[in-house]
């Protein structure tokens, strides 16, 4: 309309020029309309995302007491009831679902845990035990190596040593007689209670009078008869014992029609306590053969003939270290 208008005026038409930048104007305010409104779209939506998530995620503020008006307090009826009291803790931990495999993980390392140190407890205690035996079984062994070398440094010690007085003979009924002496000393430290010394001669035979059984029993026989029948016997002290001893006639028979000759054996047995230690009992057993000497080769010792005497010159007494005992 504006625009035919225009044309018809004609010589104004310079006048009303303006009017095709007015129709730019609303073209483009048009557009920046256009524009706008998803602007205000957008910022719309934003505003309400935004206070929406603030009244959700915040709790509405309360009124302060100017804000809000002043209400008459109304009557509340108090209503008691026996309901039972409901822990809300408990409840939460009701309703929150449990994990059963972790639950399970964790007894199984609590398991293996008690089950290790229960293994190392028992490994530390059959150490803590081993090692008490060991040390008691080395105190024990110390305590027995020091009474050992006490008792050997203080207890007594008998020594005995013989020689020939007499010379062999022979009685009517063939028995061989002969008289040895005996000095008995006490070599030790300390006195030798309840001494008693026994001594005693046989004819020696393989496989029926063996030296080293004969000593023994002399030896038993010795321990077994009343204590102290000769006293005691002080260190450095000693006792003399002359003994005129008797073979076996039938002995020697036997074991000259057997060999052609025989072989009388001398036995002594010394028994004796020491004074630290009453019920100890010591033993010094000694076992000698009785020889005569070849005139024709000396340094040869001879066993003795049936009803054959002997000069004491030639005899001697030949020590037999196995028979012995070293006082023990």
């Amino acid at each position: 309309m504006w625009a035919v208008q225009l044309r018809m005026i004609g010589p104004e038409w310079n006048q009303v020029r303006p009017f095709p930048s007015r129709e730019v104007c609303l073209k483009n305010n048009r557009r920046a309309s256009a524009f706008i409104w998803p602007l205000v779209v957008a910022f719309s939506l934003l505003v309400i995302v935004t206070s929406e998530a603030n009244r959700t995620g915040k709790p509405r503020r309360r009124k302060s007491r100017d804000e809000e008006p002043e209400r008459t307090p109304q009557p509340i009826p108090l209503v008691i009831s026996n309901s039972p009291v409901i822990d809300a803790q408990a409840i939460e931990e009701h309703r929150r679902p449990a994990a059963p495999w972790r639950k399970g993980l964790l007894q199984a390392v609590a398991v293996a845990v008690a089950v290790g140190l229960l293994i190392v407890n028992l490994s530390q205690s059959r150490a803590t035990s081993r090692a008490t035996q060991q040390a008691s079984s080395a105190a024990k062994s110390t305590a027995e190596a020091t009474a050992r070398q006490l008792e050997l440094t203080q207890r007594p010690w008998i020594s005995i040593d013989t020689s020939i007085e007499s010379p062999l003979t022979f009685t009517p009924e063939g028995a061989a007689q002969v008289s040895v002496n005996f000095v008995i000393r006490n070599v030790g430290n300390t006195p030798a209670k309840g001494l008693s010394v026994l001594p005693k001669i046989s004819i020696a035979s393989p496989g029926e009078q063996d030296p080293v059984m004969q000593r023994s029993k002399v030896c038993e026989e010795n321990r077994m008869r009343e204590a102290g029948a000769d006293g005691t016997l002080f260190p450095k002290a000693e006792i003399a014992k002359s003994v005129t001893f008797l073979g076996d006639p039938w002995d020697i028979v036997k074991e000259s029609n057997r060999t052609g000759s025989f072989s009388p054996v001398v036995i002594v047995c010394a028994s004796y306590r020491s004074t630290f230690d009453d019920s100890a009992r010591y033993t010094t057993g000694v076992t000698y053969y009785l020889r005569r000497i070849d005139p024709s080769h000396p340094g040869l010792y001879l066993r003795m003939k049936d009803r054959v005497e002997v000069p004491r010159e030639l005899l001697v007494l030949k020590y037999d270290p196995i028979g012995a005992i070293a006082a023990n």
